[in-house]
């Protein structure tokens, strides 16, 4: 028998060792399926640019849940940050606050940029200096910023004039593709870039795989771990502000269970919640993934109740496989 060339095998492991093949294969078969249930609809560029928007809901909100899970935290936050963000850059543009007038669309947005980084290091602080478990110290931020997102607007969505400009953000599309999904392609490069191709990025994944290894291996490990919150904060405000130019309004309903999809996505994506694993790609497709099965689930008309239900069923598996996989790997 003659060898194996050499070219085929290097294709052949490079193959196997792609950690995404398997999401990749069932975001495919996915696609396919619900092409065969609503072949005319679902491939129609209208169709398409809905769930590239989910896509870019869920991927930003992921890649932030990315940075944090690797360290070995959670961020249960972002789903309310993403309302109270949302209300709060609304409040700013249309209200002002007290005796100040309305502010601009640029200024606005830095403020609420900057408000949901201070959450952020309050998160790593919190985790880091005042050894409060992450899923406490986001929990509670989850109640608080969902309870402020009502208190400011009473309840009441703060609706945007239908030719306001800051609407382009979240509504326009440049050459049929959602200006939303090209900010989560440019966050993706970027978060990538981190992870991959930097020594904070190594630092990350050194911290999931083993904290105390790392900090006598000279890693700042509490810096790093705030730095990772700051940026699942900040990703979640910038979803929250997309949102409210989505929608056309601040409201304190939005982003309902979106700290649970966002989770969900990372973990089909391959990001262990033990920490030390994950990848931007992976995220993607999981975000990718949860898009495709929100949209095709209205497409066939699936309760919204039971949507909830297979969310449930599909993060159980997700979890599920993630533990198998880690012990059989030991």
């Amino acid at each position: 028998m003659t060898a194996e060339p050499k070219a085929n095998r290097k294709a052949r492991v490079s193959l196997t060792q792609f950690r995404e093949l398997n999401v990749l294969i069932a975001f495919l078969l996915l696609c396919i399926f619900f092409y065969s249930q609503s072949p005319d609809v679902f491939l129609k560029p209208a169709n398409l640019a809905v769930i590239m928007r989910f896509v870019a809901t869920f991927g930003l909100l992921a890649i932030g849940e990315l940075f944090v899970i690797i360290t070995g935290g959670i961020d249960l936050s972002v789903g309310s940050m993403t309302a109270l963000t949302g209300v709060i850059v609304a409040t700013l543009m249309i209200k002002g606050v007290g005796p100040i007038p309305p502010l601009g669309i640029p200024l606005s947005i830095i403020i609420v940029v900057i408000l949901a980084g201070l959450v952020g290091l309050w998160h790593g602080f919190s985790v880091t200096k005042m050894r409060i478990p992450p899923f406490i110290i986001t929990l509670g931020t989850w109640l608080m910023a969902r309870g402020l997102a009502a208190y400011i607007t009473r309840g009441y969505p703060i609706v945007f004039e239908s030719d306001f400009p800051f609407l382009r953000l979240g509504q326009g599309e440049i050459f049929q593709i959602p200006i939303m999904f090209i900010i989560l392609v440019v966050v993706a490069l970027i978060g990538s870039f981190t992870l991959n191709s930097t020594t904070l990025g190594r630092h990350i994944y050194a911290i999931g795989g083993n904290i105390e290894a790392a900090r006598l291996s000279g890693v700042h490990v509490n810096r790093v771990r705030i730095f990772s919150y700051i940026t699942s904060s900040i990703l979640a405000c910038l979803v929250g502000i997309m949102l409210a130019s989505r929608l056309g309004q601040g409201t304190p309903t939005v982003g309902t269970a979106y700290e649970l999809w966002a989770i969900a996505a990372a973990v089909i994506g391959g990001t262990s919640l033990f920490g030390g694993e994950g990848s931007v790609i992976g995220v993607l497709l999981g975000a990718a993934i949860m898009g495709v099965m929100i949209n095709g689930m209205v497409l066939l008309n699936i309760s919204s109740y039971l949507q909830n239900v297979i969310l449930g069923i599909v993060l159980v598996i997700a979890v599920t496989y993630d533990t198998l996989r880690r012990y059989r790997s030991k």
